[in-house]
């Protein structure tokens, strides 16, 4: 069933002073607003009468609701203190999209000039590098270096692993030692970028530029410990 429209109620003012209202509007939209509901109540089509002022009809019903509501004064513009924002709602929610996932872009990270350049460019808009800065403070994100990740990792067969190790360890009788291998790294370091405060925020590592391996073992109850250096770390040497 087709939703029922609400019309202005032709009460709340005559005709005379929705013109008197229309020349003195401080504003085009004011005026607009004004001559929309005179058109309503004088019989035009509410369909015909949203599309001459480029509005949805949605919107005509908001403008009907106000008229209603407080008569001419529903459809005066305020005042506004400052300038409008130049990040919408609706460009703001894409933003922080495009920050999150820089892949989106072709980016690998965004640093404070990259976001500002490409919204510049590629979303056309007329920002200063201060107003994105604050954008992205009020958005919750901070300028953090990344936890490098690896991206071999199963988590299933790590927590099952954590699992059986707390049954190990309760096990005194059981002599546990620990072996691990340690990378000294070869890529830089990870650059900062902007993460969601509460999000440590990882990058992905593979170890394939490692230039050097020690690989050890440790009894935690006794103290003795064994390492060795290798050129490489896999299977084999592990």
């Amino acid at each position: 069933m087709p939703t029922r429209r609400k019309l202005p109620n032709s009460e709340n003012a005559s005709l005379q002073d929705l013109d008197v209202a229309i020349k003195c509007a401080p504003t085009m939209r004011s005026s607009h607003r004004l001559t929309a509901m005179k058109a309503l109540i004088m019989g035009f089509d509410f369909g015909a009468v949203a599309r001459l002022y480029n509005v949805d009809e949605r919107t005509m019903q908001r403008w009907v609701s106000a008229y209603n509501r407080q008569g001419i004064d529903g459809l005066i513009e305020k005042a506004r203190s400052g300038r409008p924002r130049k990040i919408t709602k609706g460009k703001a929610a894409e933003i922080v999209d495009l920050v999150k996932h820089p892949e989106k872009a072709g980016q690998v990270h965004w640093t404070g000039r990259k976001i500002h350049g490409h919204l510049r460019r590629e979303l056309e808009l007329e920002v200063g590098y201060s107003t994105v800065m604050r954008f992205l403070k009020e958005q919750r994100f901070r300028l953090k270096v990344p936890q490098p990740w690896p991206d071999r990792q199963d988590e299933a067969l790590r927590n099952a692993f954590c699992d059986k190790l707390k049954v190990l360890v309760a096990d005194e009788s059981i002599e546990l030692w620990f072996g691990d291998e340690s990378g000294i790294e070869g890529d830089p370091r990870p650059r900062r970028r902007w993460i969601p405060i509460g999000e440590k925020g990882r990058v992905t590592k593979n170890g394939d530029h490692l230039r050097m391996n020690v690989t050890g073992i440790v009894c935690p109850r006794s103290g003795r410990a064994f390492f060795c250096e290798f050129s490489h770390s896999d299977g084999d040497t592990f």
